[in-house]
């Protein structure tokens, strides 16, 4: 009740100001499913082009209501994040990592700014590389999360190199927070004036909205209220997950199961790992050398999310020539 509350109280603004929002995430997959917040799901996601974020950030403060409260840099000076959001006061939501934050702690929805990302796919991870480098630096000016060049200040430290350790240890002690935010929006801006085919959170890999879908935004029934969508809501989740659908309770709890074990070991020990599940799971449904090779191969892909890894074509083949002999 109170997650329709907050948004109600920002879709009025937005209306009000003819400032246009879409739902994104998971907010997204209920509102396609479910027409409501998944049962699991404790937050709301919604997204706005750069332009509209910025109009939604200069009237917010004067037109919310007295219940709530605009959560970013400029009114939460210690939020770790680099979004807004609307927060309803008298109301408690500590997420765990930012536990010692000294930020409003009310329940939640969150506001993300989307960019135009260009269509050169080294472009693309340049900027996301870029982005997400600073993004850190933001974070660090708050909480430090890492094992190298500093306190580690959460349970198990993000699995992070030295290096990049070392080089935003150095961001933060020269320059300003607020000066990070400001090279950080820079950076995530910076394609806005190119005629590029996506828009997207640039944080993110998921999330691809074509500026087409953005002119054309579709009204969705979302429990008590009716929320904006891209247009075509299928189809914009189907290409951001390819696989998807509505998951049930045990695939979320397999779900978080799996971020657990992401936050409790290390990278190569992870590998190892989901290598050997893909690989065991797929050697039972099927036999046959080409699916154990696919599933040893999917394995190795999901668990080295941050450096992808897959067999080259010699190693593929040695591996297929050792279980040949040893059917034999």
């Amino acid at each position: 009740a109170e997650l329709y509350d907050i948004l109600g109280e920002t879709i009025r603004i937005c209306r009000k100001h003819d400032i246009p929002y879409f739902v994104i995430g998971g907010t997204a997959i209920g509102a396609l499913y479910d027409r409501a917040i998944l049962p699991w799901d404790d937050d709301i996601d919604i997204g706005m082009a750069r332009k509209d974020y910025n109009r939604f950030l200069e009237v917010a403060p004067r037109e919310l209501g007295p219940s709530y409260f605009l959560s970013w840099i400029e009114t939460d000076p210690h939020t770790p994040y680099y979004f807004a959001k609307v927060k309803k006061n008298d109301t408690l939501f500590v997420e765990e990592m930012f536990k010692n934050v000294p930020m409003h702690p009310g329940i939640f929805v969150d506001i993300f700014p989307f960019d135009r990302i260009p269509d050169n796919k080294l472009l693309r991870k340049l900027q996301y590389d870029a982005a997400g480098f600073l993004k850190c630096c933001l974070m660090g000016k708050e909480i430090w999360m890492w094992k190298h060049f500093g306190k580690c200040e959460i349970e198990h430290p993000t699995d992070r190199g030295a290096f990049s350790c070392f080089l935003n240890k150095a961001v933060d002690v020269l320059f300003s927070k607020k000066a990070i935010y400001r090279m950080l929006v820079a950076v995530q801006s910076c394609f806005n004036s190119w005629n590029t085919k996506y828009f997207n959170n640039v944080m993110t890999t998921t999330d691809h909205v074509t500026g087409e879908s953005l002119r054309h935004l579709q009204p969705v029934p979302f429990g008590p209220l009716t929320v904006n969508a891209p247009d075509n809501l299928e189809g914009f989740l189907r290409y951001n997950y390819p696989t998807l659908h509505r998951y049930t309770e045990e695939e979320q709890e397999m779900d978080q199961a799996e971020q657990a074990l992401k936050a409790t070991l290390g990278r190569e020990q992870r590998k190892l790992l989901l290598s050997l599940v893909n690989a065991h799971s797929l050697w039972q449904e099927r036999t046959s050398l080409e699916s154990f090779t696919a599933g040893l191969r999917l394995g190795l892909g999901i668990a080295g999310a941050l450096e992808p890894c897959s067999f080259d074509d010699d190693q593929e083949e040695q591996a297929r020539r050792k279980m040949e002999t040893e059917g034999d």
